[in-house]
């Protein structure tokens, strides 16, 4: 068995929500003695680390697992600004404890997933055009070419990401404030992670930005805004190619919008920028659409949600351990490190299909 790695006890208290001071508090340890176990300088007994493992409700083995935690990517900063301490750290965490989850299932998943065919492209080195909006719509132009995408909508967002080799990992973050994130690590596929609470549509567009982060974003950094400003422009054009949505677009007003949210499974929010980014409404129509989605409360939940895109790697990988090689839902638990009810409650997308949401209704 390995040392104690003093990584995994700052990961799982973070992961539940507990303070250091909290922690000792529940513990009757030391806040010092706590520290200097989540900083490598003492190492706790076995009957301290059975203590702490059931404060935390994570099995002993838990803390003697290899590895250490990635934070935040840098395009994730205007995100992170938004999020309380408690809430960033949390999330954090369960990062971090699902990647590792990957790591190991990867160990004895035969039909690998990291072909990957993600590319990494600076936008600055792409020589097209010296104007960087339309290079950004170029390369996300560009990329559905070399996939292989066809005209008109992608049928499933989350199919296309794993058919690339990714893996799309569904989690509860417990906020609206961050729909997904994505990260690269050396020796794993890329890693999207995907809020399971947010609507569809909204799941659909942020998907296609974190795509453009791990495309433009890894190779060379700007500006956070800038950053963000060019994730938002590739998922519009990624999504809504310009050319076929200026031909669709006869009328703006919300009838039109919801029939092409029906089609490009975009929300009619991200058509209105879009829109708006191509210079096909102008100013008047641009503020009218928002003063009437707002006083329809629409802006914080659209009506006609296309169905939810279910991730199918995990549950394939976890379907390999428990059919072909035999793995109990207990034994599964016990090599993720984790209890059985929490295994249950993470991966419960991995054994039944996500929700459906209504059909599309027109606005009238």
């Amino acid at each position: 068995m390995h040392r104690f790695n003093h990584h995994m006890l700052s990961l799982a208290r973070d992961c539940r929500g507990i303070t250091q001071s909290e922690l000792s508090r529940r513990s009757k340890l030391r806040q010092g003695t706590l520290s200097k176990y989540e900083n490598g300088i003492l190492e706790p007994s076995d009957d301290v680390v059975e203590q702490i493992s059931k404060i935390l409700e994570f099995p002993a083995a838990f803390f003697f697992q290899a590895g250490k935690p990635y934070g935040f990517p840098p395009f994730h900063f205007r995100k992170r600004k938004k999020l309380s301490t408690k809430a960033l750290n949390r999330i954090v965490a369960e990062m971090n404890i699902r990647r590792m989850h990957i790591s190991i299932l990867l160990r004895s998943y035969e039909d690998r997933v990291g072909r990957l065919r993600i590319p990494e492209i600076d936008p600055d080195d792409y020589k097209s055009t010296t104007d960087v909006n339309n290079r950004i719509e170029e390369i996300a132009e560009h990329i559905r070419e070399i996939w292989a995408v066809p005209r008109g909508p992608i049928e499933n967002m989350v199919g296309l990401i794993e058919d690339l080799g990714a893996i799309v990992i569904p989690c509860d973050f417990e906020t609206d404030l961050i729909d997904a994130m994505s990260q690269r690590v050396d020796g794993l596929p890329v890693l999207f992670f995907v809020n399971s609470t947010a609507p569809a549509d909204r799941i659909r567009h942020t998907l296609a930005h974190e795509l453009a982060h791990m495309i433009l974003h890894t190779v060379s950094l700007l500006d956070d805004d800038e950053m963000e400003r060019q994730a938002d422009q590739f998922a519009g054009a990624f999504l809504v190619p310009a050319r076929e949505f200026r031909s669709q677009l006869r009328r703006f007003d919300l009838r039109t919008l919801a029939n092409l949210k029906a089609y490009w499974k975009v929300s009619m929010q991200s058509l209105a920028m879009r829109a708006d980014k191509l210079n096909l409404i102008s100013g008047y129509q641009k503020k009218s659409f928002w003063i009437e989605m707002g006083q329809l409360g629409y802006r914080r939940s659209e009506p006609g949600e296309p169905p939810h895109e279910s991730a199918s790697t995990v549950r394939r990988m976890i379907d390999f351990h428990r059919g072909k090689l035999g793995y109990s839902a207990e034994e599964v638990a016990r090599l993720l490190h984790l209890n059985l009810n929490e295994y249950q409650q993470m991966y419960a997308f991995a054994h039944a299909d996500q929700r459906r949401a209504p059909n599309l209704r027109v606005v009238s």
